[in-house]
C-alpha cells in the first residue's frame, strides 16, 4: 500500500526503505529559478502565483504548490518570514544586518561590509536582527493552513531563517579576505563575530519553533559553504576551533526545544572531510552532497549512510541540461549510489537554473518516481556519469541491499 508523502519521508530519514525514494524541491538552496519557473508554467498552460519575495531581490522568488504536486514532491516548506523582514532595504540601502548589496544579473554581492574595520567592542555593539523582526507569526500560521488545505499529508520543512550561516555571514559583514585573515591573525575578532551570529540565529530559530515546531518535521540551518569544488575552504582544525562547538550547542538547543525535528545542514562543495563532524554536532540531514569528481558517492554512503541522511545529489550543471537519456541516467545513478537502505531524499544539488529545459525538470522527477521504487531494481549504465563513481562501482555500501546491476 502506498505511503503518504510524510510517511515516505519519515521512513527514509529514519534510515529505512519506504515505498519509494522521497523527493524534495524548493527549499532554501534547491529551488527553481524564476525563468525556469515561468517556462515550466508556460508548458503547462498555467498562470504564475504571486512571488513570496515580492521585491524580487533573489533569483528564486516563487513557490508553487501546484507545480510541486505535478513533480511528485513529498515535502512542503514554511518560510519563517526572514525573507520578508530583510528584503526591504533601509533608507541607506542596507539590510537588517547592515550590509549593502549590489545586484549583478541573477545574484547579489555585498558592496558595503559594516564591520570591515570594527574592533571587538564595536562588533559586540553592532545591531543584528531580532527574532521579532525576522520571524513573522501570521505568515507562518497562514502557510501552515495552506499546507493543511492541500488534501495530502506532506512532510513539512522549516526554511532557513537566513541565507548565510555564521561562517558566510561573517565574511559578508567583515569582508571575505579580511575575515579569512582574521581566522589566523585575529581569533578574538572571529570569536566575537561568530558568537554573536550563532546567538542571533539560534534565537530566530527557537522563535520559529515556538510557532511552528509541532508541525515541522525538519528545519534548515542557515547555509554555510565550507568547501570549494576540490578542497575545503578552511582546515578541519580551524573548523573545530571556531565552529564545531558553537554548532553543537545551537543544534542541541533546537533539539531540546523540539526533539522530533530533524536538522538539515547545507554546504556546497567537497564536504566529505566534514561529514563526520556534521554527525558530531548533531546534524541529521546533509544537503546537497554535490556531485563533484572528488566525491565518491559509494564510499560516502558506506561510511556515513547509517548516521546521516543525504538530500540532493542531482547534478544541475551538465546532466539536467543534457538530452532525456542523460537525465534518466543521472537519476538512476544517484538512486543506485545513495538509495539502498533508505536515508536518501532525491533533490537537486542547488537551485535549478534557467538554462535547464522545462521538459528535463518534469523528466527528472517522473524518472525518480519510476525508478525509485523499493526494492530498487533497474539496469545501471556501465559508464556512470559521475567521474568519482567510474572506478568505484565495486565499492558496495555496507549492510545495504543494492539494486540489480547491468550484467553487460
Amino acid at each position: 500500500m502506498p505511503l503518504t508523502p510524510r510517511e515516505r519521508v519519515l521512513t527514509a530519514i529514519h534510515h529505512q526503505e519506504p515505498d519509494r525514494v522521497p523527493l524534495s524541491l524548493w527549499g532554501s538552496w534547491y529551488g527553481i529559478t524564476d525563468r525556469l519557473y515561468f517556462a515550466a508554467l508556460d508548458r503547462l498552460g498555467w498562470e504564475p502565483v504571486p512571488p513570496f519575495r515580492p521585491d524580487r531581490l533573489h533569483s528564486v522568488n516563487y513557490y508553487d504548490d501546484r507545480l510541486m504536486a505535478r513533480l511528485h514532491i513529498d515535502v512542503r516548506h514554511v518560510d519563517p518570514g526572514a525573507v520578508a523582514a530583510t528584503s526591504h532595504p533601509r533608507p541607506d540601502g542596507s539590510d537588517a544586518f547592515g550590509i549593502i548589496w549590489d545586484t549583478s544579473g541573477l545574484y547579489r554581492t555585498a558592496r558595503h561590509h559594516p564591520l570591515e574595520h570594527a574592533t571587538v567592542e564595536q562588533i559586540m555593539e553592532h545591531p543584528l536582527p531580532t527574532p521579532d523582526e525576522a520571524v513573522q507569526p501570521d505568515l507562518i500560521r497562514a502557510r501552515l493552513r495552506e499546507i493543511e488545505a492541500l488534501g495530502e499529508e506532506y512532510a513539512v520543512i522549516g526554511r532557513a531563517v537566513a541565507s548565510y550561516g555564521p561562517f558566510e555571514m561573517a565574511q559578508s559583514l567583515r569582508r571575505h579576505e579580511k575575515f579569512f585573515t582574521d581566522l589566523v591573525l585575529s581569533p578574538e575578532v572571529v570569536e566575537a563575530l561568530t558568537s554573536r551570529l550563532f546567538d542571533c540565529y539560534t534565537a530566530m530559530m527557537l522563535r520559529f519553533l515556538d510557532i511552528a515546531g509541532e508541525r515541522l518535521d525538519m528545519l534548515e540551518l542557515p547555509g554555510d559553504d565550507f568547501a570549494g569544488n576540490k578542497n575545503t575552504m578552511i582546515s578541519l582544525d580551524m573548523f573545530d576551533r571556531y565552529f564545531k562547538e558553537p554548532y553543537r550547542r545551537m543544534i542541541a538547543r533546537l533539539k531540546a526545544h523540539s526533539p522530533h525535528v530533524k536538522i538539515i545542514f547545507h554546504s556546497d562543495g567537497a564536504m566529505t572531510p566534514f561529514l563526520s563532524r556534521l554527525i558530531d554536532i548533531g546534524a541529521d540531514i546533509f544537503h546537497p552532497l554535490e556531485p563533484l569528481p572528488v566525491t565518491d558517492f559509494y564510499a560516502v554512503k558506506a561510511e556515513y549512510g547509517d548516521r546521516l541522511v543525504f538530500m540532493g545529489g542531482i547534478d544541475i550543471r551538465e546532466a539536467l541540461q543534457g538530452d532525456p537519456p542523460r537525465v534518466v541516467e543521472e537519476v538512476k545513478t544517484r538512486l543506485h549510489q545513495l538509495g539502498p537502505g533508505g536515508g536518501y531524499i532525491l533533490a537537486p544539488s542547488n537551485h535549478i537554473q534557467w538554462d535547464v529545459p522545462p521538459e528535463n525538470l518534469f523528466l527528472l522527477f517522473d524518472a525518480a518516481v519510476e525508478y525509485g521504487r523499493y526494492p530498487l531494481q533497474f539496469d545501471l549504465p556501465t559508464a556512470a556519469p559521475s567521474p568519482a563513481a567510474d572506478d568505484q562501482s565495486a565499492a558496495q555500501p555496507r549492510r545495504r541491499r543494492r539494486p540489480r546491476r547491468n550484467s553487460q
